[in-house]
């Protein structure tokens, strides 16, 4: 029988009902009953990660996350999981951490129990199959090759390599092929056995937490647990813990410099901190944030660019454990400033000192307004998906007492000044680790990492550096934030009687030349929030790239110059972005409607009398060119997405052209470019939640007066088309990777399907529903083509598309090309075996998909939005796709495949190719330009290593037979060169957008 059980607090607006448990065999287990949920959910974190790995074993427990996927003792089939999932509308994932391992999932209501009965199994019968075990450390193998240029990751492994090797936290969490295979087996470790035991030693019930939420009454979940998850073996094993610490006098009081993949230059200060865990209550890490992350008036950035030092800061705790953690202050900086560096530095030791100098009363209004917004925040905190929610509180109860485990992260119960200033001493110059972060320091390197091979330098901070920041000068320019203004005091909710919980949908208030609004007072949530949405629809937008790169300089220089007066509003839930889009401006502002309208109007005005000093637009300027140089050392499957769009017609500019022009901008062409913007623009609104009718119109008119703009005439309008590819054609795009270092090949395959009808859109859901976990099987998982495997439906300006994207360290792009054509043709005898049974239950999977419920007002407000933004207007569109579903047959699905997918003279298909360094475009290069030594030189190379290579063509020949065949393409193949000419030459659908 499971222990007493405890009600948590939850929040003033939360419907659902929770209890927390402890089974027989000690695991607990929160309990969450939602009557009107539409999906269900579940998630155990285990408290062991990658801290624990053997240490001949790097990534071991991470590989064990892979491995528990793929099958158990009763149900054996590596798929079966993930496939039940899958057919009852859900879907599941993992992840392993430093200290815990989450696994978790969502599913249709009424088939909890199914999926529970199999997911059960991960954690009491897993099989650990050896040739699953083989193939799927090539899956761990190929997500590590996918992140070695990533400067996230670089960075985290590199800070990690430097720490304590005597503590945990320096070791190589993701593994690959080296660590799980060769490695181990030069040693005479069975890597199988070591997961085997690792799952034995660490997977005990006393360090697991469970949450099951689902449409049962508490009672009947408690049943399912108790059911389910009792007989989870409880081995009583302690957390692991250690005592070392991570950062020490090999790491601290030095400064690192560090060569990045992309253009960025960053300066980063950390210092060793305690654990912060069992101080939630009092947050003293959360006020630092506060304070060193703050942007306004007197705060470290504000003074930083001011001295055209810095773009952008933040400030937090990171790497929090259960035994330490860490202070991280990271800063966005200029050329000038990393010429500046130890200014930089000294002027955040200056602010350092106003902290610790902080008056007790003052401390006391910090503290107030960081628990009002807080209280704030979880009082009116929206739903939150079944598939998230589970793997956050299932952690938490791992960081939390079970009362605290739903209000924890936003409890601010106790001002404990002494313990904050005791954290802030920790702040000291030899307690700091310095990063520099910059390519000018490319080829000036004398240190390499070991896992990323990202190359640096190692140097001790100088004494006399040390000293100037124990004793900063005063500068003028900081002091703690002011008061908010913009927290919401008024929260009374816009009176609709008679129409809660009903469907409405928007209305249109207002309809004049050039100007369309549109309204809904919300009546599901109940919470006195908001949404303003406002396109602004600009002539000529995409003519030029050059117009293109000035309007994303508009933006830029817009924010800029908001940036200290909307920093508060941040801070109390009300926040506003402004983004170009195909048709022009997108301005949305959201959060308590209280103070909305101020900030919304601010925003405009700013929109409509930008000005643009010179000192700052060269250092936006900076920031955008970086932005479009660093397009090219993005993932490959990015670049292919890119070219796709490109030919497809709604990407008209390449990143190449926009660096091109930006180098020539100037301050006073982005001002004469800023004061005749909006001149001309046709406005449209969609105003939503806690607003009357009144308010609404109320916004619109006040907005009007402020830009003033001319409505278009209907030939200024944007054409918003797409690209009609030809019947019976295969459209092949093929292009080495932008970033030459990168190993990585990807294809991105688009099968166009056409214009946007209901009948049509139906049966392309019911498909990628379909063939989303075979392919993913298939290519992934059986074929280990790459970590990076997924399909799903898409469109371009209302031409609709299947697309499966593969991206793979290994293989090239044409050979990852005929994969997807061998399974696409496998599949089809696949489809066609599908029994009536098991057709409906997908299908009804699909239907309740569509119907799921918005769970916070901002979901039904983009929803609303997208259909408006484009003059769709379909605020039904749901029920007309559900009618559409509900009369389909598999054959409709059959004679679907066959017309639009299978290879056919009715099939219209492109495929995007992007080859990494290792792989050739064929045809391309190879013999072309090489000298005959050259040449000779090459053969001979190949004659010594002809014996190895034989072998290696012959396993690979034995693994090749057992694959699905390609099959011969009989459709037009048509290369695709110039990617503007290609989408000037062909024609394009009816106009989605006039």
């Amino acid at each position: 029988m499971a222990s007493h059980p405890i009600t948590p607090v939850k929040s003033h607006s939360d419907a659902r009902v929770y209890r927390v448990i402890k089974l027989k065999n000690e695991l607990e287990a929160i309990l969450i009953s939602d009557p009107n949920t539409d999906k269900a959910g579940a998630a155990i974190d285990v408290h062991v990660g990658h801290f624990s790995d053997p240490n001949e074993l790097p990534g071991l427990a991470h590989f064990l996350e892979h491995m528990l996927f793929m099958g158990t003792k009763t149900f054996p089939d590596e798929n079966e999981y993930s496939r039940r999932v899958s057919e009852h509308g859900g879907r599941s994932n993992a992840y392993t951490s430093t200290e815990n391992t989450n696994y978790y999932f969502d599913v249709i209501p009424e088939h909890l129990e199914k999926i529970l009965e199999l997911f059960a199994g991960f954690f009491t019968e897993p099989l650990f199959e050896q040739s699953a075990t083989d193939r799927e450390m090539k899956a761990v193998h190929s997500e590590n090759a996918q992140n070695l240029l990533n400067d996230a990751w670089r960075q985290y492994q590199l800070v990690k390599s430097t720490s304590n090797p005597d503590h945990p936290f320096s070791k190589f969490g993701t593994g690959n092929l080296e660590t799980l295979l060769e490695l181990p087996k030069s040693k005479n470790i069975d890597t199988r056995e070591a997961l085997l035991k690792f799952h034995k030693d660490y997977y005990s019930a006393n360090i697991m937490k469970l949450c099951l939420l689902g449409k049962e009454s508490l009672d009947d979940l408690q049943a399912l647990a108790e059911k389910h998850f009792s007989n989870i073996a409880n081995s009583d094993v302690k957390v692991p813990t250690w005592s070392a610490e991570p950062f020490g006098k090999e790491s601290l009081g030095h400064m690192f410099e560090i060569v990045p993949i992309k253009e960025m230059r960053r300066v980063g200060l950390a210092w060793g901190f305690p654990t912060m865990r069992p101080h939630y209550k009092k947050k003293p890490s959360s006020l630092l944030g506060h304070l060193f992350g703050h942007e306004g008036k007197g705060s470290i950035l504000s003074a930083l660019k001011k001295l055209g030092w810095a773009n952008e800061l933040s400030g937090g705790l990171s790497n929090e454990c259960t035994s330490f953690s860490s202070f991280l202050i990271s800063i966005d900086v200029t050329p000038a400033g990393l010429e500046n560096f130890e200014k930089i530095v000294v002027l955040i030791y200056e602010y350092i000192r106003i902290v610790l100098e902080a008056k007790n009363e003052e401390w006391e209004l910090i503290f107030k307004e960081c628990h009002d917004v807080s209280a704030m925040n979880f009082r009116f905190k929206g739903k939150e998906s079944p598939f998230n929610y589970c793997s956050s509180v299932a952690g938490r109860l791992h960081k939390y007492n079970p009362k605290d485990v739903l209000e924890g992260p936003w409890k601010y119960q106790e001002l404990d000044i002494k313990l904050v200033r005791t954290m802030v001493e920790l702040m000291k110059p030899e307690n700091m680790r310095l990063h520099l972060i910059s390519q000018t320091f490319k080829g000036k390197t004398e240190l390499k990492e070991k896992w990323y091979a990202s190359e640096y330098n190692k140097k001790k901070l100088s004494e006399e550096f040390m000293a100037r920041c124990r004793t900063p000068p005063d500068s003028k320019l900081l002091h703690l934030p002011n008061p908010n203004e913009f927290i919401a005091t008024n929260f009374d909710l816009v009176h609709n009687p008679g129409m809660e919980g009903k469907k409405v949908f928007p209305t249109k208030i207002v309809e004049e030349k050039g100007v369309v609004a549109w309204h809904k007072t919300d009546n599901v949530f109940l919470k006195p929030k908001g949404h303003v949405f406002l396109s602004i629809t600009l002539p000529k937008l995409f003519v030029t790239p050059r117009i293109n790169v000035l309007e994303d300089l508009f933006v830029l220089a817009t924010e800029e110059s908001l940036s200290e007066f909307t920093y508060d509003a941040d801070i109390a839930l009300l926040q506003y972005s402004l983004n170009v889009i195909a048709k022009g401006l997108q301005l949305q502002v959201a959060g308590y409607t209280h103070k909305l309208p101020i900030l919304l109007y601010k925003v405009v005005e700013r929109i409509k009398n930008l000005t643009v000093e010179p000192g700052v637009f060269d250092r936006l300027r900076e920031r955008a060119q970086r932005k479009y140089a660093n397009f090219f050392k993005q993932q490959p499957y990015v670049h292919a997405f890119h070219n796709q769009g490109r030919a497809m017609g709604n990407q008209k500019w390449s990143a190449s052209s926009k660096l091109d022009e930006i180098k020539t901008i100037t301050a006073e062409e982005l001002q004469a470019f800023a004061k005749t913007v909006i001149d001309d623009a046709d406005l449209e609104f969609f105003i939503f939640g806690n607003f009357s009718k009144k308010q609404a119109e109320e916004i619109v008119d006040e907005t009007k007066k402020i830009l003033k703009c001319k409505p278009l005439v209907p030939s200024m309008r944007p054409q918003l088309r797409s690209v009609q590819l030809d019947s019976g054609a295969t459209y092949i795009i093929q292009r080495k990777g932008f970033n030459e270092d990168d190993p990585n090949s990807c294809v991105c395959a688009l099968y166009q399907v056409g214009e946007n009808t209901y009948p049509k859109r139906a049966r392309l859901s019911m498909l990628t529903h379909l063939i989303q976990e075979p392919a993913f099987d298939q290519l992934r998982t059986k074929e280990q083509l790459g970590y990076s495997v997924f399909s799903m439906p898409s469109h371009v300006y209302g031409s609709l598309n299947m697309l499966i994207i593969v991206q793979s360290p290994t293989k090239g792009a044409k050979y990852l090309d005929d994969r997807i054509k061998a399974f696409l043709n496998k599949y089809r005898a696949d489809l066609a075996g599908i029994d009536e049974k098991t057709f409906e239950a997908n299908k009804s999977a699909v239907i309740k998909k569509k119907r799921e419920k918005d769970k916070k007002l901002s979901e039904e407000a983009k929803r609303h939005w997208n259909t408006i933004l484009y003059k769709q207007y379909k605020f039904d569109r749901v029920e007309e796709e559900v009618a559409q579903l509900e009369k389909l047959k598999l054959q409709d699905v059959l004679d679907f495949f066959d017309t639009y997918v299978a290879i056919s003279a009715t099939r219209a298909h492109l495929t995007t190719q992007i080859f990494g360094k290792e792989s050739p475009i064929p045809g391309v290069g190879d013999e072309e330009g090489k000298d005959e030594a050259k040449m000779k030189t090459e053969e001979a190379e190949k004659e010594e290593s002809g014996k190895e290579e034989a072998k290696k063509e012959e396993a690979q020949n034995a693994v090749h037979k057992s694959l699905p065949p390609v099959p011969k393409d009989t459709t037009k193949q048509i290369k695709i060169g110039d990617l503007d000419e290609f989408v000037y030459s062909m024609p394009l659908f009816p106009c989605f957008h006039r």
